[in-house]
């Protein structure tokens, strides 16, 4: 067992380059294939491990832990520790016994499923924040301070959300109808990237992925290369934590049609080092989607190549996948650099939730909105009708779009509906009352306040 923080081990390019190919090439699909199905049994593992989970819980426990569905919440991740950022939602993994944080594993185990990525790379990188509390970090950086939620109800219909993560770990596994429709947002971090030994164990989190991805670039051509090379620097991430829906409309880098089938390969092994963070079947069918899109793929980077200097970056943009990898400084172990990393997708973050080219606008008659008064002074009261018991979001905007009010959220019945707000605090001006349904609709009201 290697002592921690011994001089990185860097292999050599050429012969992971061999060692992916081989890996890669009898995978690889030679023509457009269709997703295979994914039927419910794989869902049902995790709602049968969520249920449990929820049985080994107090009732003040499960009204933290279970929640309501609403994007808000699920967007209430970062890359910061909690001594940082302490706006994360469910019940913290310090506060569980032994039973309930078994059961909690267990339940994370079924929605990322086993192999060298998905609920082992979990451990590694909650290992390596371990390392962190007891070599400098302090408390805050335990993986004590991790959070579990689960938004919605888990079941065979509707929609939910399995929320888990910490410092260097955000996992959303989001679900509509016995499927997973969403792996994504799926922020992977390590600190530190080399091999370390922690909880009895040795670990190196994240190496599968800067591996794939050094021999990525290492099989391009010297043409390629300058090609992929992008502009500019990159200190960190440009999709990382509350950057949802902020996907560039311009790609930048090689276009993968221009690399030949071992090349491509090298390009898809990087990305299923990222997508086999979700249970192997669906990781399947999203993998063969994003093999299908792989010549209107993007590949571009920046730096080294290597993977392991300040500064090295890469970006695979396709028509649906968003992958980047910012290698940073050393932030409590500072003789060493550590990723920064996301996994995006295009259409599928939060299962598609959110998504601005999913929400259709509705005319604030189709509910009935009302504000009382309005104009008004110090408080008004909202009113709305839903055709049915359904989750909502209720929030004031102000005319830049900005979020000045989170009134309400969660799950609301059907008939009139009576909110009476506070809005002593804004300035005059006028501003939206934002509805915004379950199924994608957003119906607004124009609210004055003197």
């Amino acid at each position: 067992m290697r002592t921690p923080f011994t001089k990185p081990k860097l292999w050599s390019l050429g012969f992971c380059t061999l060692l992916i190919m081989a890996f890669t090439f009898k995978d690889a699909p030679q023509q457009t294939v269709a997703a295979p199905p994914i039927g419910p049994s794989t869902t049902q593992e995790v709602i049968d491990a969520a249920n449990a989970f929820k049985a080994t819980l107090s009732s003040t426990q499960i009204t933290t832990c279970f929640l309501s569905y609403s994007l808000s919440d699920a967007q209430r991740w970062s890359n910061f520790p909690v001594g940082i950022y302490n706006n994360r939602i469910g019940i913290k993994m310090s506060e569980l016994s032994a039973t309930q944080l078994a059961a909690a594993k267990n339940l994370v185990k079924a929605a990322a499923g086993v192999g060298v990525e998905g609920y082992n790379e979990i451990l590694a990188i909650m290992a390596a924040d371990d390392y962190l509390g007891a070599n400098g970090g302090g408390s805050s950086y335990t993986s004590g301070n991790y959070y579990i939620a689960l938004l919605g109800t888990p079941a065979l219909t509707g929609t939910w959300e399995l929320y888990f993560g910490g410092h260097h770990l955000a996992f959303a596994n989001t679900y509509k109808n016995g499927a997973l429709v969403g792996g994504t947002p799926s922020f992977r971090s390590s600190e530190p990237y080399t091999e370390f030994s922690q909880n009895g164990s040795t670990w190196e989190p994240m190496k599968e992925e800067r591996i794939a991805l050094a021999a990525a670039i290492s099989g391009l051509s010297a043409t390629q290369k300058t090609s992929a090379t992008l502009s500019g620097s990159y200190s960190d991430l440009t999709l990382g934590p509350q950057k949802d829906w902020q996907f560039p409309t311009t790609k930048v880098g090689l276009k993968c049609s221009n690399l030949d089938a071992a090349q491509k390969a090298l390009v898809l092994a990087a990305i299923r080092t990222y997508v086999a963070d979700v249970d192997s079947a669906n990781a399947a069918a999203i993998m063969t989607k994003y093999t299908n899109d792989i010549d209107n793929t993007y590949f571009g980077f920046v730096g080294s190549g290597t993977m392991v200097t300040q500064g090295d970056y890469v970006r695979i943009d396709g028509p649906s996948v968003w992958l980047e990898y910012s290698t940073q400084g050393g932030i409590v172990i500072r003789t060493y650099t550590h990723p920064h990393t996301v996994w995006r997708d295009r259409t599928g973050d939060y299962g598609g939730t959110g998504n601005p080219s999913s929400v259709k606008n509705v005319d604030a008659s189709v509910y009935k909105m009302e504000t009382a008064p309005n104009p008004t002074t110090q408080q008004t009261t909202l009113r709305f009708t839903l055709p049915r018991d359904m989750s909502v979001s209720i929030a004031i905007y102000d005319m830049t779009g900005r979020m000045v009010k989170a009134v309400s959220k969660g799950k609301m019945y059907s008939g009139d509906n009576n909110i009476t707000v506070d809005l002593s605090h804004l300035a005059s001006g006028v501003y939206t009352y934002t509805l915004e349904t379950e199924n994608g609709e957003r119906a607004t009201k124009r609210l004055v306040k003197n």
